[in-house]
């Protein structure tokens, strides 16, 4: 159980920091923290930040703003509302608190199909700008889910909060309270828990299966097509596991065989569909007379295969009105040991979806990338500057809560040291270290989609060809933290600078266009920024940080006034021709002085290419040590590989040579042997 105060001391510590520091109000602070949790866990897509407030007997109220396309024509809309208390206690809220503020969202959601309160909105309000986001989209709305974000303490006697109906359209009611966020930050993403007693009225007959390992048991069953839809239907994405639900973005296009056995021959469905995969930490299991077993209750329920059978059936049962009755799902479940999880389901992620061209694994948080990053975020030292007494680390937190867990069970003398040398200003996610990235190399219309979307293309498209990954090095993490700390030295000036008090607004897309536009045209001059002197000094260069304040300012100039036809201001910063067609042609090259912060694009690289030569020299060496520790079990390797068929010339050879004392193996050796060790499973850095 969460110790409450603790936690809502932290948050409110936290809040009023980020407040601070970007000179926005705590409750901007706080919908920032809420959203990204929340799209992280599965409750919400990345949301766009709309502070739509009416007071009154018939006001309303909404904070954030999402449509989710999930299938054809058809999607769900996310609108998010803040309750945010400023109180010295932990704040206490109840079931009406909650009705009252889903009561704010239904009333401006039905206002906005009004012609007559759309005329009587400003245009540059957010009432006006949300309206236009939700408004092309009202004739595929499926589904409204309100998530109500609370830094209060939700105390309800309630299961759940019931569905409405808004028109045709069901409206359902998810809270994000001070006690979820707590263990989602603490925990990572939140389990999935139900009970087939509910959902399906009984348990359902399972048939078990060995895997031959007691760290994994597996059931295969048929769960009915009613069933798979209400629990989808209920818990939306977070019912399927992250890797998958961030490479597909949510979206799972329908499959016209899928509604065509539905409608057609709904009894066949189980024969003619290949089911899902799901994996749990913890299954209840009832005896069936006289040998039989169901299952009652699952836990940590995620579908790792089979998210476009899950959605197409939902979106059978809302929006064609099919009937589900005789359809039936075989599903394949294996239950994983709850330490064995986070290891575990990303690799059955990967191998069950084999047929996507980029690996699921990539986009996990323990991938081989993602440790290496981390990994050179222990090792690259800060530089000390003058005055100075600790050396410092920028942290890399690949997976939500590291940071945190960091100070965990420390003493107070130990927090301390562990503060001084991972200071929290050093402390960057893997989506913000896409965004800065992404922003960079001249790609702000994919930052502006969203933390979750940039952190999938940046994976896909950046990180992913590295090949052997030596471009990871020492150089490329400096160079990284280097663009963080431009990227964020840059928003806190734009949140300064008087013309955009004057106009607030955007601020997110200004300066990743800003970062954009200004490396572009530094590019243009045959030069880079000069990260390598950023990163020594741990600054940027005042001369070079003003003459950027004032690109964000010509940037914002653009971006509030769009071509003709385009209203919607966020969606335009989305689109690629935004920076194609109306920002990058009329970038030209830097003032003389400022491309003194600037060296030439020849110098940057060759200091990239001397440190990949170097990197690989290091793989080769850890290679080799490696290899030696492996001479001991020479002979039993080379039994295994000709055991198993795996036995090649060139790997025999390797064997041989290494069994002989030998290091000096060729290219194709090395390859060879590397390969048959991967098939027989034996892990070089445990050897």
């Amino acid at each position: 159980m969460p110790d409450f105060d603790v936690e809502y001391a932290e948050l409110m510590s936290e809040i009023r920091v980020a407040s601070l520091a970007k000179e926005e109000l705590p409750v901007t602070a706080f919908f920032d923290t809420f959203s990204t949790l929340a799209a992280e866990n599965g409750d919400s897509p990345d949301l766009e930040y709309y502070p739509v407030l009416k007071e009154g007997s018939k006001g309303y109220r909404i904070d954030g703003a999402s449509f989710d396309e999930l299938e054809g024509d058809a999607g769900d809309l996310h609108l998010a509302v803040c309750i945010f208390r400023q109180e010295g206690d932990v704040p206490s809220l109840n079931a009406r608190d909650i009705d009252a503020a889903v009561d704010g969202v239904e009333r401006y959601f039905r206002s906005i199909a009004s012609h007559d309160f759309i005329e009587s909105l400003e245009e540059s309000s957010p009432a006006f700008e949300a309206a236009m986001q939700i408004r092309p989209y009202l004739w595929k709305i499926r589904r409204i889910r309100v998530l109500v974000m609370t830094n209060g303490h939700l105390r309800t006697r309630r299961s759940a909060f019931e569905t409405r109906k808004v028109g045709d359209v069901d409206l359902t009611i998810n809270v994000l309270d001070l006690g979820r966020y707590a263990r989602i930050a603490s925990e990572g993403a939140e389990p999935v828990e139900f009970d087939f007693r509910e959902t399906a009225i009984s348990p359902i007959p399972c048939l078990p299966a060995s895997t031959g390992t007691e760290d994994c048991t597996s059931y295969l069953f048929a769960i009915p097509g009613p069933t798979l839809a209400a629990i989808f239907a209920a818990f939306g994405n977070r019912l399927l596991e992250q890797n998958v639900r961030t490479f597909l973005q949510a979206r799972t296009n329908v499959n016209k065989g899928i509604l065509r056995t539905i409608e057609q021959e709904p009894g066949m469905f189980f024969a003619y569909n290949n089911g899902i995969t799901a994996t749990a930490s913890a299954v209840e299991t009832t005896a069936l007379s006289p040998d039989g077993l169901s299952i009652t209750r699952v836990k940590d329920f995620q579908i790792v295969n089979g998210g476009q059978t899950t959605a197409s059936l939902l979106y059978a049962r809302d929006a064609l009105k099919l009937d589900l009755s005789k359809v039936y799902i075989q599903v394949k479940l294996s239950v994983v040991e709850p330490e064995l999880i986070a290891e575990t389901v990303p690799r059955i992620s990967e191998y069950a979806n084999t047929q996507n061209k980029v690996s699921l694994s990539d986009l996990a948080s323990n991938s081989p990338t993602q440790v290496r990053i981390e990994r050179l975020s222990k090792e690259v030292k800060v530089p000390i500057r003058a005055g100075e007494l600790t050396q410092t680390c920028w942290f890399y937190e690949r997976a939500r809560g590291q940071y945190k867990n960091l100070f965990a069970y420390k003493s107070r003398a130990d927090r301390r040291a562990l503060e001084l040398r991972y200071p929290k200003t050093q402390l960057v996610t893997k989506t913000e270290l896409a965004k800065y990235d992404l922003s960079f190399e001249g790609r702000p219309y994919h930052v502006s989609k969203g933390a979750q979307k940039c952190f999938n293309r940046y994976v896909t498209s950046v990180l992913a060809p590295q090949g052997d990954a030596t471009a990871l090095n020492a150089i490329w993490f400096q160079r990284a933290m280097a663009k963080a700390l431009l990227f964020r030295e840059l928003d806190s000036a734009v949140s300064r600078s008087q013309w955009y008090k004057a106009d607030r607004g955007y601020k997110a897309q200004i300066v990743t266009y800003a970062i954009a536009a200004s490396a572009e045209r530094y590019r243009l001059a045959g030069q880079q920024i000069d990260l390598d002197a950023i990163w020594n000094e741990q600054a940027v260069p005042r001369g070079l940080l003003a003459w950027m304040l004032e690109e964000a300012q010509r940037i914002a100039g653009i971006l509030k006034n769009p071509p003709d036809g385009v209203r919607n201001i966020t969606e335009f910063a989305k689109k690629e021709f935004c920076w194609t067609t109306y920002v990058k042609p009329h970038l030209d090259v830097p003032p003389d002085g400022v491309l003194q912060y600037g060296v030439t694009l020849t110098h940057y690289t060759d200091k990239a290419r001397v440190a990949n030569k170097d990197e690989r020299k290091n793989r080769e060496i850890d290679l080799d040590i490696a290899l030696v520790g492996l001479m001991p079990q020479i002979p039993e390797i080379q039994a295994a590989a000709e055991a198993e068929g795996l036995a090649s010339p060139k790997n025999m050879r390797a064997l041989s040579k290494l069994a002989a004392g030998n290091l000096n193996l060729s290219a194709g050796e090395r390859n060879a042997l590397k390969l048959l060790l991967e098939r027989l499973e034996i892990d070089l850095k445990k050897s």
